[in-house]
């Protein structure tokens, strides 16, 4: 079992996504935040919806999130996927940047903060302030889509983040939960067979935020 991320082997992961469908998290989150759109007042060119995507692998959601209309800011470790990203970028409106997610790093005002699979692995000791930064970046009514590792999940043990029920319910404090789904399974990760315990969220910062109008 790897016990660090730096361990993890996610290039060639990232490599082996070539192909696959648009993660339903992603799609479903985006629909949200476009029907919203659809029922406000911001339709100004200059005020383009915003999407983060925080582990962006190879650019599959954020290439959907792009075709949908959305101004992309993508961030992933990993740097064999730079390549492939700035080409998109030539094409679509997609900023791509390089850093551990572990490290402070500025996040921009997002309608839409996309995480497939990838928060687990940052560091218990870093993971709050990056949770913390997420929440901050959310404009009101954003919001927040996201897979979790469960403390029952075969991979808790080693370096990451994984919650148990009560950890997730205390994240999540002061955000409107508009779907969550725990799911516990056998079954097979990229690395082999495994235990899975997960959680899909998606949640959304209140319209009205204390100290905005």
């Amino acid at each position: 079992m790897q016990e660090r991320s730096a361990d993890r082997d996610f290039a060639a992961y990232n490599e082996a996504q070539e192909g696959r469908p648009v993660r339903p998290l992603a799609v479903r989150a985006a629909q949200l935040v476009l029907e919203e759109r659809g029922r406000s007042l911001r339709t100004t060119p200059d005020d383009r919806l915003v999407a983060v995507e925080l582990g962006s692998g190879a650019g599959i959601e954020a290439r959907h999130l792009a075709d949908s209309g959305f101004r992309v800011h993508t961030f992933d470790a990993d740097v064999s996927v730079e390549a492939g990203m700035a080409g998109m970028a030539r094409t679509l409106d997609i900023i791509h940047t390089t850093t551990d997610l572990a490290v402070p790093f500025p996040i921009p005002p997002a309608d839409l903060v996309l995480s497939c699979a990838t928060l687990s692995f940052v560091p218990r000791a870093a993971f709050p302030q990056l949770w913390g930064a997420v929440r901050s970046a959310l404009r009101p009514h954003g919001v927040l889509a996201v897979d979790l590792f469960g403390d029952r999940d075969d991979w808790a043990g080693t370096e990451g983040t994984f919650l148990t029920r009560a950890d997730l319910e205390e994240l999540l404090t002061g955000l409107e939960v508009l779907a969550l789904d725990e799911e516990e399974h056998d079954g097979r990760s990229f690395a082999g067979p495994k235990h899975w315990h997960t959680y899909q969220l998606i949640v959304r910062e209140p319209r009205h935020i204390a100290g905005t109008v």
